[in-house]
C-alpha cells in the first residue's frame, strides 16, 4: 500500500480524494486539507470542536463588512478564505 505526507496545503483536494478512494494513505486526509485551504471552515471547525479563537463572520460584499464593524464594535480585519498566509491577502479595514 502507499503512502504520503503532504507538507502543504496548497494542493489538489479533489486528486487526493481519488488517490484515497484507491488505497492510498495520504496524510493529513483530504478531509483535513480541505477545512485548512479556507480560513472560514476552519473557524467553523474551532467552534464545533470548542476551540477559542476570536470572534468571526463570513461576509461576501461591503455591506457585510459594514454589518461585521457594526456587530463587533471596531473596525474589522478581512481576510481572504483561501490563499492567505503570512498576512497576504489580509486587509485591516481603517473606514466605511
Amino acid at each position: 500500500m502507499w503512502s504520503f505526507t503532504v507538507e502543504t496545503e496548497h494542493v489538489n483536494v479533489a486528486t487526493l480524494e481519488k488517490l484515497e478512494q484507491q488505497g492510498v494513505d495520504c496524510e493529513p486526509r483530504a478531509s483535513t486539507i480541505r477545512i485548512i485551504q479556507n480560513k472560514y471552515l476552519q473557524k467553523v471547525h474551532f467552534s464545533r470542536h470548542v476551540i477559542p479563537f476570536p470572534e468571526f463572520m463570513e461576509i461576501d460584499d461591503l455591506e457585510g463588512a459594514k454589518k461585521a464593524g457594526v456587530q463587533f464594535s471596531y473596525l474589522p480585519m478581512i481576510k481572504s478564505k483561501r490563499l492567505a498566509y503570512d498576512g497576504r491577502e489580509n486587509v485591516v479595514v481603517t473606514s466605511f
